[in-house]
């Protein structure tokens, strides 16, 4: 994960200025990395990454899964179908306001060459010096216009496959899993664009600009014309190789856990 995302952040950014490099696709990105900076290099912001997955994850699913089934109650059955994707925007805006900040550090440490985290805080004290508390949310907009998009096609996809999958006698594992990959995939290629926005405005931290003076669609048609439609697809390649295993594991690691302990519970 963590090398994914020092590859998605560098590849996303190389046009804003902040990359002395020029990458010609995910690996030769990595590649250059290595040589320039070291191995080791690939995993910078691991440490913000972790810090953020993992009560992240526990929050997100918690959430989703609550609602989810208080949903289902809630509304008729012709309603079902919606009821995931519902659930997961509310969860997931619960999540983007809690983690931004910790989003934003991660992204600076990833997208800068050999940025040490005193650096990082000397160049996250600046960045609030000149923009305010509140810039610790940026790209806190254009991440919501990712994941709203992604999470509705995302849970739609993945609920509606997975069913058909079970009717078809696959287990909890298998049709949690090839839902995950169908909807993901899609989801990831539809809230691209928004991602390479808000990498590159989370990036641009500590450089003393007013980094989301233009907002987000500015920054959008700024892109667009400096690099034409192609400038909002950078960084597809290794997001998703790294949303796909993301969204399998996930899910089938949840629904699996659960289906084990309800059935330890039923006992």
């Amino acid at each position: 994960v963590g090398l994914n995302n020092k590859v998605e952040a560098v590849v996303s950014t190389q046009s804003t200025g902040c990359q002395r490099d020029v990458y010609s696709g995910a690996l030769d990105a990595a590649f250059k990395i290595t040589r320039s900076e070291g191995v080791g290099a690939l995993w910078n912001g691991v440490g913000p990454t972790l810090l953020m997955i993992m009560p992240s994850a526990v929050l997100y699913f918690s959430m989703f899964d609550m609602l989810r089934e208080k949903g289902k109650v809630k509304f008729s059955e012709k309603y079902h179908h919606i009821v995931p994707s519902l659930a997961g925007i509310t969860a997931r805006c619960f999540n983007i306001a809690i983690f931004s900040p910790i989003e934003l550090f991660r992204t600076k440490a990833q997208s800068q060459q050999q940025l040490v985290y005193s650096e990082l805080k000397d160049s996250i004290k600046s960045h609030i010096k000149l923009n305010g508390v509140r810039s610790l949310w940026d790209g806190s907009k254009s991440q919501l216009f990712r994941d709203v998009p992604f999470t509705v096609v995302y849970w739609y996809l993945q609920d509606m496959l997975k069913l058909k999958l079970r009717d078809q006698g696959y287990g909890t594992m298998s049709s949690n899993c090839g839902g995950a990959v169908v909807g993901g995939t899609v989801a990831t290629i539809i809230s691209h664009p928004f991602e390479v926005t808000k990498t590159q405005l989370q990036s641009n931290v500590g450089l003393n600009n007013k980094v989301g003076s233009t907002g987000m669609v500015g920054h959008i048609m700024n892109i667009c014309k400096r690099d034409g439609l192609k400038g909002l697809t950078v960084g597809l390649a290794p997001r998703m190789v790294k949303v796909l295993p993301s969204c399998a594991i996930f899910i089938t690691t949840f629904e699996g856990l659960k289906e084990y302990f309800n059935n330890k519970n039923s006992e």
